[in-house]
């Protein structure tokens, strides 16, 4: 790994460096923005009708709750304080009332921050009341995710971290005592982190590494300084790092696995970085603080298109949410929308506006990055573009190989932001088929049929090389092996620069190699338009490839430059953000593309 301190105080700041000039109030205003989603009238006719009545959805309802909490502790939406002291009633009540459901887990946190917000705001009486309610809690009968025999240390992961948050909070305000209880499961929790300080969640999904660690920085951020806090700081300190690195040109969470593409995944960003901003501002390290706090504000801004649509979207394309169009079965927009407000809300709580911005990873480059062999990314950043591959993808969600290209200020989804997987575990409409696809080559297997790096997972091993870092350039290589590949290797050549992106496969191995590269056709909002032309016949003699595909948006172009005939093939294939039809190449023992992306001047 690199030195990512001396990284960040080598950068120097790039020509016409301006600050975000965004305050935390941003946040605030995405929690506006989230709540608007929801129709007070609706959260009313969703209260249980008596006493011992039960919420329809304890999980979202706990964090619309907590959201608007919020909101009118600071000073919106003040008109519905009424509402909101019922919506408590209500989350206060069923907490002890529920046993074997994995909802409380999540909502006893929600429902603590909406109360530390409102506390001051409510009669002294009708705050009385919620807290015999909570202090009934039992984390024995009522939470799912709790070690009650050895066995259960099994199926331990980031839920029981949730429901720790929650006692903790608990324990602040005077209704109960943490110590057996952390005593029993943080030792086993500890065990789920990576020598990267990254939080290993059943498979691994990038996503839950980040919403995990985010969930502890509540406990230590609210004071927590007990038997485990030495090892929880240094874990976070260790995985803010990777945070930093992983974030893309276009400041997005790195895409892999499980609720990946969703708007909270960048509140998450935010949430870690505002954390880390003040890490290191007490430490007086003033570049990595202020790269933490413009990474969390570049972070934020960074799905505001989603939240200015109408309906906002909770995930990342333009498709109307009852469509559920790239959501898995929970991921639906009554809870995710609510998510988003949630998450954005930790990055509140511990924003400081007095930290000056500085230089963030994702917009310097200049370095490519390799996680641990449980996360199986590698991320590479220079002149404004980053590409992310993944070396053993799980196909229920990516694909194997070169998954995306990002450019600062394009939309993220107009080259490619994941893959597409071969065996989806979202939504993609009717008629769409499944295939793994990613950049990148296909062979003729031993059976004769052609096989494609983006189908592999397993049965590979690989190598990265670096050949240079530079801030302005980066070049490496991936070399794959294994069975499927028979004796000879795959090879993968990146260089990155101002110009885009020059990729190069070749196999050790004689035999005719074959490409395919997605091409944007939809994301619900907007559809491309697509051409190929053969540019040696322009006037220009200096092309040094013979063939250019360019997909255009109003606005944006992304071009695909490359050698040899062509073949489009106009099947729809999905991800979590739109749908693309396919480019196909074929050549000799080795193919080479160069991508770019930009404004379309023409």
């Amino acid at each position: 790994m690199i030195n990512v301190l001396e990284y960040i105080r080598s950068r120097r700041k790039p020509a016409g460096f301006t600050p975000t000039g965004e305050t935390k109030l941003l946040y605030l205003d995405m929690m506006e923005k989230a709540f608007g989603a929801y129709d007070p009238v609706q959260l009313e006719a969703r209260l249980p009708c008596t006493e011992h009545g039960r919420l329809d959805d304890l999980q979202a309802y706990s964090r619309i709750t907590s959201i608007l909490g919020v909101l009118i502790a600071n000073g919106r939406y003040k008109e519905l304080q009424p509402l909101w002291e019922r919506m408590m009633d209500a989350c206060c009540r069923q907490f002890p009332q529920t046993s074997g459901d994995q909802m409380v887990d999540f909502s006893v946190k929600e429902v603590m921050l909406a109360y530390e917000a409102m506390k001051e705001h409510v009669p002294e009486e009708r705050s009385r009341s919620w807290l015999d309610e909570l202090k009934k809690i039992d984390p024995e009968r009522n939470y799912y995710y709790v070690i009650r025999a050895p066995e259960d240390e099994r199926r331990m992961h980031n839920i029981n971290i949730y429901n720790m948050a929650g006692e903790w909070l608990r324990e602040r305000a005077g209704l109960t005592e943490t110590t057996g209880y952390f005593s029993r499961h943080w030792p086993v929790q500890l065990r789920l982190f990576d020598a990267n300080g990254m939080y290993m969640d059943p498979n691994c999904p990038i996503l839950y590494d980040l919403a995990t660690r985010c969930q502890i920085q509540l406990l230590l951020g609210f004071g927590y300084r007990g038997e485990f806090y030495p090892a929880l700081d240094r874990l976070l300190q260790q995985g803010g790092l990777c945070t930093l690195l992983l974030q893309s040109a276009a400041f997005e969470l790195p895409y892999g696995g499980r609720s990946n593409q969703y708007l909270f995944n960048e509140a998450l960003i935010a949430a870690n970085c505002e954390y880390e901003a003040v890490r290191y501002a007490r430490l007086g390290d003033h570049a990595t603080a202020g790269a933490f706090k413009r990474s969390a504000r570049l972070a934020a801004r960074s799905v505001r298109r989603w939240l200015e649509l109408d309906p906002p979207r909770h995930i990342k394309n333009g498709f109307p949410p009852g469509s559920k169009f790239g959501t898995e079965f929970y991921g639906y927009y009554d809870k995710y929308m609510a998510t988003l407000g949630s998450f954005i809300y930790i990055a509140f709580l511990f924003a400081d506006d007095t930290i000056e911005e500085q230089p963030c990873p994702a917009e310097t480059g200049g370095y490519v990055w390799e996680t641990s062999p449980a996360f199986h990314k590698i991320v590479a950043n220079a002149g404004g573009y980053s590409v992310q591959l993944d070396t053993k993808a799980d196909p229920h969600y990516d694909a194997t190989g070169f998954g995306r290209i990002h450019k600062a200020g394009v939309p993220t989804e107009l080259a490619l932001s994941g893959p597409c997987p071969g065996d989806p575990q979202y939504v993609l409409p009717d008629g769409v088929p499944a295939q793994s696809l990613a950049i990148g080559p296909g062979w003729i297997a031993q059976q004769g049929q052609v096989t494609y790096l983006a189908e592999l997972s397993e049965e590979l091993e690989h190598k990265l090389s670096s050949i240079s870092q530079e801030e302005d350039r980066v070049e490496f290589k991936v070399r794959y092996t294994g069975e499927a590949l028979h004796q000879g290797a795959l090879i993968e050549h990146y260089v990155l620069d101002k110009n885009g992106v020059r990729y190069m496969a070749e196999r050790e191995e004689a035999g005719p190699l074959f490409m395919r590269v997605p091409l944007f056709s939809s994301n619900g909002t907007h559809t491309s338009l697509v051409d190929i032309t053969d540019i040696r016949d322009h006037a220009d003699s200096s092309c040094e490839f013979s063939h250019q595909a360019t997909v255009k948006i109003p606005r944006w172009v992304y071009k695909v430059e490359f050698d040899g005939e062509p073949l489009l093939d106009s099947t729809a294939r999905g991800n979590r953000n739109g749908l693309y039809t396919v480019l196909e190449l074929q050549g000799r023992s080795s193919l080479r593309i160069q991508l770019s992306l930009g404004e379309d001047t023409e």
